[in-house]
């Protein structure tokens, strides 16, 4: 039996619009962050007729915010699709970061790529198995989705904020497949 995923990024925060480093740090929704949330509701999920039987958030205040502005049904907040940490990176300007970030992180206090896809993947698998899910919309973030999808098998491009990956979850064999990456167009 295949179940559904739409895995979305959060809307654009002020960290955003400033080109920092967000990870486990928050900032809060700017309003374009706010509208993009809106036009996705509106143009993807909407126009699509999607509902989803169960909605999920990551802890981070912008994650759930954006989910807010998704849908009104009540939502599980999950640590396991938290951003990525960053550690002593958390907050700088994103072109002060080493370009060996991925790998480097963990001698700054940082997560490496690799343990957030597992994290993601873990968490994402886990929430696919309730019984009563039949399609689950999860508020994520960019790094954090990147790496799961990287986890998944596959090469994603950078998410635009609101943007959805489609997944289709494979009940028997436990395999997420893309279906569809829709990128949001107000960025």
């Amino acid at each position: 039996m295949k179940k559904k995923l739409y895995l979305m990024r959060h809307g654009q925060t002020m960290f955003n619009e400033q080109d920092r480093v967000q990870g486990v740090c928050d900032s809060p929704l700017t309003e374009k962050g706010k509208e993009q949330a809106l036009y996705t509701r509106d143009h993807f999920f909407r126009d699509r007729d999607i509902q989803a039987s169960l909605a999920i958030s990551s802890t981070q205040e912008r994650a759930s915010d954006t989910l807010e502005l998704v849908t009104e049904q009540p939502y599980d907040r999950l640590k396991g699709i938290k951003e990525m940490s960053f550690g002593l990176y958390e907050g700088w300007l994103n072109k002060m970061i080493p370009k060996d970030w991925e790998v480097s992180l963990p001698q700054y206090g940082g997560e490496l790529f690799s343990d957030a896809g597992i994290r993601m993947m873990d968490t994402l698998s886990e929430v696919m198995k309730r019984p009563a899910t039949g399609s689950v919309l999860a508020v994520s973030h960019g790094c954090a989705i990147r790496a799961f999808l990287t986890a998944c098998g596959l090469n994603p491009p950078r998410f635009n904020n609101c943007s959805v990956a489609e997944l289709d979850w494979d009940s028997e064999t436990g395999a997420f497949s893309l279906v569809e990456i829709w990128q949001n167009p107000l960025i």
